[in-house]
């Protein structure tokens, strides 16, 4: 096999979850991300001089890049409304960002309309109490496996990986792949960078 087939061999590779779960990663059309504790591992740190700062990780970066070039919708929904978490998803194809939202749920409605992407077809991952509202409404709701049980209850998958880790890329790896996607987006993605 060439070095090339290997290569396209590696990307292949479908994650190892049930049936049930790729049918559900399959449909989606639109990933709507919490970003306290699940683009980042939920801390935060304070400043002496009132400023505050997020940790992200980079293989969520490199996946949220990948969305766009396969054309698979971002969006964004926190309850808190920091000029870090702005900065850093302002880096990003993401469709549409909403920060500083309390009521999470008639947000979530609005970006479907405006997306023309119905809850049936989005995925949602959380990982607080805030989050179980848009978790009972999207068609694949996810949880990090450092949330809130009543989190992990709602949803119908959960990832390995913690909120900050890398939870985000397997979440959008797993819908790229299940789409049949992923190949195509790592080649287009190495071949331009």
């Amino acid at each position: 096999m060439s070095e090339t087939g290997k290569f396209l061999q590696l990307l292949d590779n479908v994650p190892d979850v049930e049936p049930e779960i790729s049918e559900l990663a399959r449909r989606v059309e639109l990933i709507v991300m919490d970003v306290d504790g699940v683009l980042t591992d939920g801390h935060t740190y304070q400043l002496d001089n009132g400023e505050q700062f997020l940790c992200f990780s980079v293989q969520d970066a490199l996946a949220l890049t990948l969305c766009g070039i396969a054309g698979l919708k971002l969006a964004v929904i926190s309850g808190r409304d920091l000029p870090a978490a702005s900065i850093r998803m302002g880096r990003f194809p993401i469709n549409e960002m909403h920060l500083g939202c309390v009521h999470k749920e008639p947000v979530l409605i609005g970006i479907g309309q405006r997306l023309g992407v119905s809850l049936e077809r989005m995925a949602y991952i959380g990982d607080d109490l805030i989050d179980l509202p848009l978790m009972e409404r999207v068609g694949f709701p996810v949880a990090v496996p450092n949330a809130v049980p009543e989190v992990l209850r709602a949803a119908a998958w959960c990832t390995a990986k913690a909120g900050g880790e890398g939870a985000v890329r397997e979440l959008i790896v797993l819908v790229l792949k299940a789409r049949g996607l992923y190949q195509d987006a790592v080649v287009k993605y190495l071949r331009d960078h």
